[in-house]
């Protein structure tokens, strides 16, 4: 009778575990590096993003914000970790806005891709961001 309940407590743990383990989500892209990239990002871009592109801006630790002043096309503005975790967003964010979009906690990296990415891709509060600096469409 032990032998059961500890298989049943053990296969509790496994189906815990898939369903709580965040997810990795591969996203590729530009990493913006110099100070006119951090400060225009993906301002004038007429078309959308493809599916698993953005721009990731690396940032120090702080409460970060963005603004979509000259963005044209409608973002999710995703907040990261150090280890590039997914700390919270912003959901499509209004084109040509000059209003200042953060969370309330501090970020490493900030990554914008099209808007309602975190719907379309199913993002989490938790989840991995895996970036490439370069194109990999697979």
């Amino acid at each position: 009778m032990i032998v059961y309940i500890f298989l049943f407590l053990l296969l509790l743990y496994f189906i815990y575990g898939y369903f709580t383990s965040p997810n990795v989500h591969k996203i590729y892209g530009k990493i913006a590096k110099t100070p006119e990239e951090l400060q225009d990002g993906l301002m004038y871009r007429k078309n959308k993003l493809d599916k698993r592109e953005g721009m990731l801006f690396p940032f120090e630790k702080q409460i970060n914000s963005m603004w979509m002043k000259n963005t044209y096309i409608p973002l999710d503005i995703i907040f990261l970790d150090e280890k590039k975790r997914i700390i919270g967003y912003v959901i499509d964010a209004e084109p040509l806005s000059e209003k200042s979009l953060s969370i309330d906690k501090p970020s490493n990296y900030v990554l914008e891709m099209n808007g309602n990415s975190v719907f379309d891709l199913d993002m989490k509060i938790g989840d991995i961001i895996f970036f490439m600096e370069e194109i990999d469409k697979n």
